[in-house]
């Protein structure tokens, strides 16, 4: 059975939090634990809506994230297209799991969207902390139950 659409309202108040969160500012060493709330609600959208939602949905709100956090053109674009891709492929079998599993699926996509993000920043001539991208990935997971039930996104009744 196919999950309908979660409606432009909801989607609109999932964005607007999302964007808001990410751009409010964090201090000393929250800075460095602060997950990627855009990604985190693409990620729930493609697990949840599988049909509706892919990697095409991702590399827009990519470059929309962009745009709104002032990065450099394509950042967060190949950022959010890889772990968007990665995500389509395990929507199928993630979508039937408890939601457990689907935790630990996105810790891993977000441990790699972390990593991803830290090699870009790398090649800029900047230094990373690397051993930050755990706190940032379970962070980044307590996030997802919120998005489901405060949005009601998630496809289970």
């Amino acid at each position: 059975m196919m999950a309908s659409s979660p409606g432009i309202f909801k989607l609109s108040a999932a964005f607007l939090m999302a964007i808001t969160c990410q751009l409010m500012p964090f201090y000393g060493v929250w800075m460095d634990w602060k997950p990627n709330f855009i990604l985190v609600l693409i990620i729930t959208l493609i697990l949840n809506y599988p049909d509706y939602f892919g990697v095409s949905f991702a590399s827009i709100s990519g470059l929309i994230a962009d745009v709104v956090l002032g990065t450099i053109f394509g950042h967060f674009m190949f950022i959010f297209t890889l772990c968007g891709g990665l995500v389509c492929v395990l929507a199928r079998w993630v979508s039937h799991f408890a939601l457990t599993y689907r935790l630990v699926s996105m810790f891993a996509v977000c441990l790699l969207a972390g990593f991803l993000q830290s090699i870009l920043v790398i090649l800029q001539g900047l230094p990373v902390p690397i051993d930050l991208f755990t706190g940032a990935a379970i962070i980044s997971v307590m996030v997802l139950p919120i998005y489901e039930k405060a949005f009601n996104l998630s496809r289970e009744p």
